[in-house]
């Protein structure tokens, strides 16, 4: 049988992105630079459809753009959660050395994420009319809210075949090509929307044929370099087969991050349905203040990411000082950054909002979402990498369990009852979220010293 994807490197070249050995600080500082990187530019990304639609469209395009990028995020973030049962599960076996357990995960992750995607493209296209009456989408948004969500629909298999190849280079310790595939991407998406949405006046409809273009793009190159590039394990035809035990494996890890990353999305889908009621200015400036904040909770979410790898190459291969060690350095920068993010959405509300339209009244209640949303990111700061270190040990269930209690318990009745005060305005509703985060925390907080106290796992 014909060996794919392998080159027969040496075991030098095969441990080169090894992240069980070396300094620890320089290692999770090179290794998670080109994650945030990369979530810069995504975000970027997702911003300049929000910059291009709000100056050459017009409010209703920007809520439409909105509220349409979050239904398709609930549904990228719902399989690129159960995918990462099979990262978490690779990254396992390259720390204890097991190239055939890996290369069958790998097979598995092939077939099972293809079926998911297609189903998942059916549903948002056919059912997107309904899921955004759920949102409490404003009127005069609608019917382009629906033609986004469709089109970029058709950007699902594409956007997760991409992110499970990146996920797998991420599991054997490169980082920095997903980061080029990003950067590919960002270029083709701000051309596309430029030149359709800017230069042809085609509003909501090429913001959203640039998206996909520029995600079937980076879907390609990320595949021509994985196959170039090879993995540090035999992998072969014969690998990508259907198993059913391997599959248990990814989705009983898998199945708890899922479902997490759905919660998460649709406590912030409740939000945006509480703040569509609102109005138009108020749906616009939360759809400006979410880009927004997007960029301040970049580090949390790449050194989690990060942080799960190197977790899970250190628990394989029997080093959990080590991964103690780098989650609280990941813990202490995130903290830094994020404590000088909330400073400037303190002390300049409305700089930022101002450069994504005129409307005088979008402008402060985005500020004002903006402030909220800058104190859950330095308690984010904490949660993440937290949750970080149980995923990257394959202990998904208490992470999608304390997410619940947060979800059910903590963010959604508080901004129930936030809308509900007298006077309301977006700051006190996007007070929710740090609610909500201080939970996580002392459930993580809690769940982690007694685990190590029994049982010594984590």
């Amino acid at each position: 049988m014909k060996v794919l994807l392998h080159r027969g490197r040496s075991a030098a070249a095969q441990n080169r992105n090894a992240l069980t050995e070396g300094p620890i600080f320089s290692s999770v500082l090179w290794f998670t630079l080109p994650f945030l990187l990369s979530n810069l530019l995504q975000t970027l990304y997702g911003t300049v459809d929000t910059l291009v639609i709000g100056n050459c469209g017009s409010s209703s395009g920007v809520s439409a753009v909105a509220c349409g990028s979050q239904l398709l995020s609930l549904f990228t973030f719902l399989a690129i959660g159960l995918s990462a049962g099979g990262t978490v599960l690779v990254s396992q076996c390259i720390g204890a050395k097991d190239g055939k357990r890996a290369a069958k995960i790998v097979g598995n992750l092939i077939i099972d994420f293809a079926v998911v995607s297609l189903i998942l493209t059916a549903v948002s296209a056919v059912f997107s009319p309904v899921f955004l009456s759920w949102l409490n989408v404003p009127p005069e948004a609608m019917a382009e809210a629906i033609i986004y969500m469709r089109i970029c629909s058709l950007g699902i298999p594409l956007i997760i075949g991409y992110n499970i190849v990146c996920a797998l280079l991420r599991a054997m310790g490169d980082s920095k090509s997903p980061l080029i595939f990003v950067a590919v991407a960002c270029v083709i998406n701000i051309a596309g929307d430029l030149l359709l949405t800017g230069v042809m006046g085609l509003g909501v409809t090429g913001v959203a044929i640039a998206t996909v273009v520029a995600q079937g793009s980076s879907f390609v190159f990320s595949l021509i370099v994985i196959t170039r590039k090879g993995m540090p394990f035999a992998f072969g035809k014969r690998d990508i087969r259907f198993e059913g035990k391997t599959t248990a494996n990814i989705f009983k890890i898998g199945i708890p991050m899922g479902v997490q990353s759905v919660l998460i999305n649709i406590s912030f889908m409740f939000i945006t349905a509480i703040i569509n009621s609102m109005g138009l200015s108020a749906s616009a400036a939360m759809g400006i203040g979410d880009k927004i904040i997007g960029f301040t909770f970049m580090p949390q979410s790449a050194f989690s990411a990060s942080m799960a790898v190197v977790v899970a190459q250190n628990f394989g291969a029997g080093k959990m000082d080590r991964a103690h060690k780098a989650v609280g350095y990941a813990i202490a920068l995130c903290m830094a950054i994020e404590t000088l993010c909330f400073l400037v959405c303190l002390l300049f509300p409305s700089f930022m909002p101002s450069l994504f339209t005129n409307d005088a009244e979008v402008i402060e209640m985005a500020g004002l979402y903006m402030k909220a949303y800058s104190i859950d990111g330095i308690l984010t700061a904490i949660s993440f990498n937290l949750s970080a270190l149980l995923n990257g040990c394959g202990m998904t269930a208490f992470n999608m369990a304390q997410n619940l209690i947060a979800t059910f318990l903590g963010r959604i009745p508080a901004t129930w009852f936030f809308a509900r005060m007298a006077h309301t305005d977006l700051f006190l509703i996007g007070c929710a979220a740090p609610a909500s985060t201080v939970m996580s925390i002392v459930m993580l907080a809690i769940y982690i010293l007694v685990n190590r106290k029994s049982e010594g796992r984590i």
